[in-house]
């Protein structure tokens, strides 16, 4: 019964992975469009307990690989938590996106999704000073084309000071232009 479970998800993911790859009606429409500046903040959870984030993304470029619509930005993000003292974490990194707005065989409630991941350089600020390489990314659903509801997350890992900066947040995310 195990396998047959296993077997099945790894079906699942697999049909979800090459499904975007075999579309037959793409285009090059993406999310984050070349010159947009989107502005995103939210709540969340960091190390150390409950906190806020928030940041700036411009969109420089648009790739238009086959079947694979990506958008190429850069995104300045900062955090702060409020729990066991006070931490504040910022981030400055590259971003890619992968907009499923291009998918046109898609039901709509799936073409308004866009996934992003980012790496880049971090700053650990007050109870852990440090610095070091930022990786995050995200998950945005958009309600229209300018408005979207945003799932994100970066971390720290500082290369002095023996600690790493983390936050989830849960917000939005709109197109400012």
């Amino acid at each position: 019964m195990k396998r047959s479970k296993i077997l099945m998800i790894a079906c699942i993911m697999i049909v979800a992975i090459l499904s975007p790859l075999l579309a037959q009606n793409v285009t090059n429409e993406v999310h984050a469009e070349v010159g947009e500046i989107h502005a995103l903040g939210g709540i969340g959870f960091g190390w150390r307990g409950f906190g806020v984030s928030g940041g700036m993304e411009y969109i420089l470029q648009k790739f238009t690989i086959p079947n694979f619509p990506l958008s190429l930005g850069v995104m300045g993000i900062a955090g702060m938590d409020f729990g066991k003292g006070f931490d504040l974490s910022a981030a400055a990194m590259a971003t890619l996106h992968w907009g499923m707005k291009a998918y046109k065989d898609f039901p709509e409630f799936f073409r308004n999704f866009d996934w992003y991941l980012g790496l880049g350089m971090g700053v650990g600020i007050l109870s852990d000073f440090g610095f070091g390489i930022s990786t995050g990314g995200g998950l945005s659903y958009y309600v229209n084309d300018k408005f979207a509801i945003d799932l994100h997350s970066y971390y720290i890992n500082y290369f002095v000071g023996g600690g790493s900066g983390f936050s989830e947040t849960i917000g939005i995310r709109y197109a400012v232009k």
